[in-house]
């Protein structure tokens, strides 16, 4: 759970850092708004405090009358309403907008000064210097006092402009900082990914293809306390216990293969030192039959001719057994063969040793194959062989050898898969396995005499070329026994490797 909380670290914090920058930005924000309406405030200030009454008042002196007089009280009641608000409290603009506001409170003063005077004047009477002065006096305070306005109102918006180069740097700031906190933040989820699930789980493929290409001593020894080292401790674990596996069970196949050859040695020596005993029982039965026979009574003669009959069936069982155990001795010497052709060949030995018999063989053209010669031939006079018994019922017997292409649902490729099809007896196909077993039959031996071993030598040839054999049949429609032989690496074919059929 190391890399979860380390992950979900990295979330909590990545979530507080773009929290506390969005509230900085949104507070920065609000201050930038405020600093806004202080520089329109500050903006119309100055037109209106310094100008309009300048202008209010001029118009006033000019032509004395009540709506004149309106007219500036009303240019002077907008001033006060444009310095009302408390926008600049707690600003460095403060003391400037209360140093405004008792201007303002002054201006109506001074405007009723110079109204009284200009309204004297206006009523007949002759300036005095006294009056003159005092006129003058009036007009100076009150320019004054709209110039004192105009240029703290200057002062306002250059604060108010540098308040807002000032937020808006700020703002700036914190944009490229929530930026960089970002940067960082993805930077260093990247790193953790990278360096604690990227490059132990790259490890962890690199082991699995080691192990596939059968290092097995292969370990990934991975260090931490996060899932990913914990998977690769699994993995070690495993690889630990499959070198354990595969050196028992390489014990164990050495151990088979030995007694695999004590057995098939001792088979052939046994098959082999059997012959005399049995050859010594039947010659001295037939002496018996030829120099005695006739003295001997009927039930004497069917046994001699029993013992006779064991004998021969005795050697022949014999004679397979040799050749089971010939079939596993030595190397095979694979080169490319003509089936066909050894197909014919196979078929004429058969069909001699079945004489007085009609059958027919079909065996299909161009068929190459990749194989020990002597060892298919063996198979191809099994599989013949036992056609050819189980058809002696069939009035018109025919045995058929042909090929097909297959795809290797393995993916090695292309398989040619060869096939023997009768028209005989047949069998019932669930029971097919046992036909490869040795002494296993699917018919009783008075229907159809024979071993039992004369399918198992095939099965063992076909295994010894890396191919597979299986068997399908129908009672009384015949059987047809199928085998694999892979495309193994050797020179180019002679002829195309399987015919339609």
């Amino acid at each position: 759970m190391l890399i979860r909380r380390q992950q979900w670290a990295i979330a909590i914090a990545s979530l507080v850092t773009v929290v506390l920058v969005t509230a900085l930005w949104i507070a920065n924000n609000l201050a930038l708004r405020a600093e806004l309406e202080r520089g329109r405030m500050a903006a119309q200030i100055g037109p209106v405090g310094a100008a309009q009454m300048r202008a209010r008042i001029f118009e006033f002196l000019a032509a004395p009358s009540p709506t004149a007089r309106t007219r500036w009280y009303e240019s002077h009641q907008a001033l006060g309403t444009l310095l009302a608000p408390a926008l600049m409290d707690g600003t460095p603009g403060e003391p400037i907008i209360a140093g405004l506001r008792a201007r303002h409170a002054e201006l109506p003063a001074l405007f009723e000064a110079l109204a009284a005077d200009r309204l004297r004047e206006d009523a007949g009477s002759a300036p005095t210097p006294a009056l003159l002065e005092a006129q003058r006096l009036a007009a100076v305070r009150f320019m004054d006092a709209t110039q004192l306005v105009a240029s703290d109102t200057l002062r306002l918006l250059h604060l108010s402009q540098a308040r807002l180069e000032k937020l808006h740097a700020d703002q700036e700031r914190l944009i490229a900082g929530l930026i960089l906190a970002l940067a960082l933040v993805i930077g260093l989820e990247l790193f953790l990914v990278h360096r604690r699930i990227l490059e132990p789980l790259q490890e962890l493929h690199e082991g699995a293809r080691a192990i596939e290409k059968g290092h097995y001593e292969h370990r990934l020894g991975m260090q931490g306390k996060d899932e990913i080292a914990a998977l690769g401790a699994q993995f070690d674990h495993m690889a630990d216990a499959l070198g354990e596996t595969l050196q028992a069970l390489h014990q164990q196949r050495s151990q088979l293969e030995l007694a695999n050859r004590e057995l098939e040695s001792f088979s052939y020596s046994v098959s082999h030192d059997l012959r005399a005993p049995l050859r010594g029982i039947g010659g001295w039965a037939q002496a018996l039959e030829e120099d005695h026979g006739a003295a001997l009574p009927a039930d004497a003669q069917e046994y001699l001719a029993r013992i006779r009959g064991e004998c021969a069936r005795m050697n022949l069982l014999i004679e397979d057994l040799l050749q089971l155990a010939r079939v596993t001795r030595g190397e095979p010497v694979f080169e490319w063969l003509e089936l066909d052709v050894l197909a014919r060949e196979v078929a004429e030995r058969v069909r001699e040793s079945w004489p007085g018999r009609h059958i027919q063989f079909a065996i299909a053209p161009g068929l190459t194959v990749w194989g020990d010669r002597r060892l298919l031939g063996i198979a191809l006079a099994n599989l013949f062989d036992n056609a050819c018994k189980f058809t002696a019922r069939v009035p018109a017997a025919r045995v058929e050898l042909g090929c097909r292409e297959l795809v290797d649902p393995l993916g090695g490729g292309p398989l040619a898969q060869y096939f023997v099809r009768d028209n005989g007896a047949g069998f019932d196909t669930k029971y097919a396995a046992r036909l490869f077993v040795p002494f296993q039959r699917m018919h009783s031996q008075h229907d159809f005499p024979g071993t039992g071993i004369g399918l198992a030598i095939v099965h063992r040839i076909i295994v010894r070329h890396g191919g597979v054999l299986e068997a399908e049949a129908t009672p009384g429609e015949g059987a047809c026994f199928r085998f694999t032989l892979p495309l193994l690496p050797g020179p180019t074919p002679p002829a195309s490797n399987a015919t339609p059929t």
